[in-house]
């Protein structure tokens, strides 16, 4: 039911009386009084977040809607209420849509969501007198977290790409108020992308071109929830994520990142903590090894110092922070030329585990099983592991030249298409 970023399906597949359910499963579970409930801008959002809320007060809890919001703003109100559920589907496309919990430690653990599958297989629901459903806006305290911990930027020139999501709600907000000189675009809540939400290059060719013909410090775009934040240079070049990640963990002590991430970081840290692919995985590595920062090279990125959620908005105002103190470029200068690439490969969900087994099988040396199959080389490095919200196998390789990173992205490769052969 659940994948590595909660639940995720169709619109199709999501049936009132599923959602319904699953809201008397999460009321039935949790030990407060009252959670927090946000969605995004898709247009099935609404829909979904009264039939969730319905659910959830027939055990007898209440419900604080707090309307639609960035992800780490419903995060805001998980920390004060203790629980929270956001509908949301992140960067899938818009015939998607899904759910996400949370509590004060940071998005639902295997454990908790394996607790919440076996209430919601059993239909051993808790019933009471209907709790109530009021309304409150946390976009002013998310705002509040971040300027106390960032300050302000004075003059830098950014533009900000909401992608017709939750981000237009409090990105363009926050970068005046810390004294930036703002130009927001595609920022309509109507439901309606105006590109495809995964900040890739290509998908962002039409924003990258607006960096290029303006006159911009910077430039980001997020994804649907704005839990995620992509960094585009002066140039309209999109920031490697690997060099983005390595920017954002720079001189700290401890950071916790996934076993996809580049080892340049290593460079820039003093200690480097690898875990599984997900922000459940970091925040969980933040707290156990008492971290200063977590992230992933997807853009997904835990400032400890603010709140235990995955954090776009706050990711834009640090780096926003670094132009100002011209620190962001002098520092992605200075990081070592490494080349990258990530590959999906189709493959169909009730297929990844015998694929995965079949390459196990193939591969004749040692590799780290994390979370996947990584091979190590000296001069590179390969991971294939199955996508826990689309139904892909994905292929990650990293090498210190262009030649020999082809090689091993087609070792990757062809383990996967003979598998699946």
């Amino acid at each position: 039911m659940f994948g590595t970023s909660g639940i995720r399906r169709l619109v199709s597949e999501l049936s009132g009386d599923f959602v319904l359910e699953l809201g008397k499963s999460l009321g039935t579970f949790v030990d407060v009084d009252t959670i927090a409930v946000g969605l995004d801008t898709r247009a099935s959002g609404p829909r979904m977040r009264d039939l969730i809320a319905e659910g959830i007060t027939s055990t007898g809890k209440n419900v604080l809607d707090i309307g639609v919001c960035t992800t780490p703003t419903l995060g805001v109100a998980t920390a004060d209420l203790g629980f929270g559920v956001m509908v949301t589907a992140s960067h899938n496309p818009p015939e998607y849509n899904g759910f996400k919990f949370f509590d004060r430690n940071g998005a639902f653990r295997p454990s908790q969501e394996k607790e919440i599958q076996k209430i919601f297989e059993s239909k051993k629901f808790l019933n009471g007198v209907d709790g109530k459903v009021s309304r409150k806006d946390y976009v002013s305290k998310h705002i509040e977290l971040i300027l106390e911990n960032v300050g302000r930027a004075e003059g830098v020139k950014v533009l900000v790409d909401c992608a017709g999501g939750a981000g237009s709600t409090i990105t363009p907000r926050l970068l005046e108020e810390m004294g930036c000189k703002v130009t927001a675009i595609n920022t309509g809540r109507d439901g309606v992308f105006p590109h495809p939400l995964e900040p890739t290059a290509k998908n962002l060719e039409k924003t990258r071109e607006i960096v290029r013909e303006g006159d911009f410090d910077i430039a980001f775009a997020h994804d649907g929830d704005a839990d995620r934040a992509c960094a585009i240079d002066k140039y309209g070049n999109l920031v490697d994520w690997d060099n983005f990640l390595t920017l954002l963990a720079w001189g700290r002590d401890t950071v916790v990142t996934t076993v996809d991430a580049s080892i340049r970081i290593k460079e820039f840290c003093k200690k480097v903590v690898v875990v599984p692919v997900g922000d459940v995985a970091v925040a969980e590595g933040i707290r156990e090894n008492n971290a200063d920062f977590g992230g992933e090279p997807s853009g997904t990125y835990i400032f400890p110092e603010i709140h235990m959620y995955p954090d776009g908005v706050a990711t834009v105002a640090k780096s926003v922070k670094m132009v100002s103190d011209g620190l962001f470029y002098e520092r992605l200068s200075s990081i070592p030329e490494f080349f990258t690439e990530r590959l999906k490969i189709p493959c169909p969900d009730d297929g990844k585990n015998s694929v995965m087994e079949k390459v196990e099988a193939m591969v004749d040396v040692d590799f780290i099983d994390v979370d996947g199959i990584r091979v190590e080389y000296d001069d590179g490095w390969v991971l294939v592991r199955p996508s826990g919200t689309e139904p892909y196998v994905r292929v990650t390789a990293e090498a210190k030249s262009k030649k020999r990173l082809e090689e091993i992205v087609g070792v990757g490769r062809s383990w996967v298409e003979k598998a699946l052969e």
